[in-house]
C-alpha cells in the first residue's frame, strides 16, 4: 500500500516568504538560466469538482470548492509538481443538488480529457447517478456522500472519504437511547437517498434497542411549511424528533415545532451541522438541538488547527464541516497523479491503493472504496453554537 504524506499545508503558511525569496533570486538570473531550470512545457492536469454551488446546499459546495482550490494552489507550488511538469487546475461544476444536473455535470467532466478524477459530489442523490457515468468513463471519484448504496455498487472508481449513513444512524440511535435516555421518538426524512437512508438506519437500530417510533413520515426537500406534520407529531407526544435531511428544512422544522409548543429537541445527521441551521431556526429555537457528524471536530483532526488557520487567512471565513475532507480529497487525487501519471485508469488504481496522511487523519480505502477511518462525533446547540457532546 502506498503511503503519502500531506505536502501542502505548511507550504501555504510560508508561501509569502518563499515567493519573496524567489523574486529576489530571479532578479539575479538571466532569462536563459530561468528557461534552463524550468521544464520545457508544463502539462495542465485538471481536478474535477462537483457540488451544489447554488441553492440551499451552496454553503457546503462553496466551502468545499475553496478547499479544493487551496489544495491545488499548494500543489502547484510544490517541488514534486514542478519536477513532474504538472500544473493542476480545478474544473468546478454546479450540480445544484439535483440528480439530473449531476448526471449532466458528470458527462461534462468526462468529456474533458484533461480531467483525471473528480472530488465530489456532495449529495448522495447526486453521487449515486453520477457514479455510473464516471464508471463508464473509467474516472475516479472521491466523495463525501454517505448513502451506503454509493459504494455497494461495486464500482472500482468510487471512493468515499467519510463514514457511511448506516454507521451514523447506528451511532445516533445509540446516543439517543443509551446516553440521552430517550425512548420515544418521531422520525421524519426528506425523501432523498441521504435523508431516507439515515432515517432508516436510525429507526432500525432504535427499535432493536427497544425504542418506540410513534410517528414516521416523509417530507420533501425544499418544503417550507411543516405545520401539518408537526401537528401530527405533537399529538403523538414524542420525547424527540429525529430528522434525516438537510439543514435548511431541518432548521425550519425546529423553528416551527418550537413555535407550535413542541418543546423537544430536533436530532439529525451531519447536514444539520452548520451555523446556518442555528441562524434559520433562530438560536432560541435551536437551543438543545443535536446532530451527529462524520469525523472529528476540525480542532481535533490531526492537522485541523493548521488547516483552519490557513483557510481563514486565505478566505477570511472559517471552514464548513466538509471543507477539510474536500481538501484531503483533492490531495488524494493530486498524489495519485504524482505517483501514477495522468492516465485515468492508472489514477483509479493509485487512489484505491494509497494511504494518505492528511488534515482529517490517515485515509485508505477498503475493497468497496469506503474509508477505513470510520469516525463519528455528536454536537448540541448550546448558547447559539454547536458544541461537541460526545468524544
Amino acid at each position: 500500500m502506498r503511503n503519502t504524506k500531506t505536502k501542502g499545508l505548511a507550504l501555504l503558511l510560508t508561501v509569502a516568504v518563499l515567493v519573496t525569496g524567489m523574486l529576489a533570486g530571479c532578479s539575479a538570473k538571466t532569462d536563459t538560466a530561468e528557461s534552463a531550470d524550468a521544464p520545457a512545457e508544463m502539462k495542465v492536469v485538471k481536478v474535477g469538482f462537483a457540488a451544489p454551488l447554488t441553492g440551499d446546499n451552496a454553503v457546503y459546495g462553496e466551502g468545499m470548492k475553496r478547499a479544493v482550490e487551496m489544495a491545488i494552489e499548494e500543489a502547484n507550488a510544490s517541488p514534486e509538481a514542478k519536477a513532474a511538469g504538472y500544473t493542476f487546475e480545478i474544473s468546478a461544476q454546479d450540480d445544484q443538488a439535483d440528480p439530473k444536473q449531476a448526471v449532466n455535470v458528470a458527462n461534462l467532466l468526462d468529456g474533458d480529457q484533461g480531467v483525471v478524477a473528480v472530488a465530489g459530489h456532495f449529495n448522495s442523490g447526486c453521487s449515486i447517478p453520477a457514479s455510473a457515468v464516471y464508471d463508464r468513463a473509467g474516472m475516479a471519484m472521491v466523495s463525501v456522500s454517505t448513502n451506503p448504496q454509493l459504494t455497494a455498487q461495486g464500482f472500482d472508481i468510487v471512493n468515499r472519504i467519510v463514514a457511511k449513513d448506516d454507521a451514523q444512524g447506528i451511532f445516533a440511535a445509540d446516543l439517543v437511547f443509551d446516553q440521552l435516555g430517550i425512548k420515544k421518538v418521531a422520525v421524519l426524512d426528506d425523501s432523498t437517498p441521504y435523508g431516507s437512508g439515515l432515517a432508516t438506519e436510525f429507526v432500525k437500530r432504535f427499535k432493536e434497542k427497544g425504542g418506540e417510533v410513534v410517528v414516521q413520515e416523509k417530507v420533501q426537500a425544499k418544503e417550507v411549511d411543516f405545520k401539518a406534520v408537526i401537528t401530527r407529531v405533537k399529538a403523538a407526544a414524542p420525547e424527540a424528533l429525529y430528522y434525516g435531511g438537510a439543514h435548511t428544512e431541518g432548521a425550519l422544522i425546529s423553528k416551527q415545532a418550537k413555535e407550535a409548543g413542541l418543546k423537544i429537541p430536533v436530532i439529525g445527521g451531519d447536514m444539520l451541522f452548520s451555523a446556518e441551521f442555528v441562524t434559520i431556526a433562530r438560536a432560541e429555537n435551536a437551543e438543545g438541538d443535536i446532530c451527529t457528524s462524520l469525523g472529528l471536530p476540525l480542532e481535533q483532526q490531526p492537522r485541523g488547527v493548521e488547516f483552519k488557520a490557513a483557510y481563514l487567512a486565505k478566505y477570511g471565513t472559517d471552514p464548513e464541516a466538509y471543507d477539510s475532507y474536500a481538501y484531503d480529497s483533492a490531495w488524494i487525487i493530486i498524489n495519485a497523479v504524482l505517483d501514477a501519471g495522468t492516465d485515468r485508469a492508472d489514477v483509479v488504481k493509485a487512489i484505491r491503493t494509497l494511504s494518505f496522511d492528511g488534515v482529517t487523519g490517515t485515509t485508505s480505502f477498503d475493497a468497496n472504496g469506503d474509508t477505513t477511518n470510520q469516525v463519528i462525533s455528536a454536537y448540541k446547540v448550546t448558547g447559539g453554537e454547536w458544541k461537541q457532546i460526545v468524544n
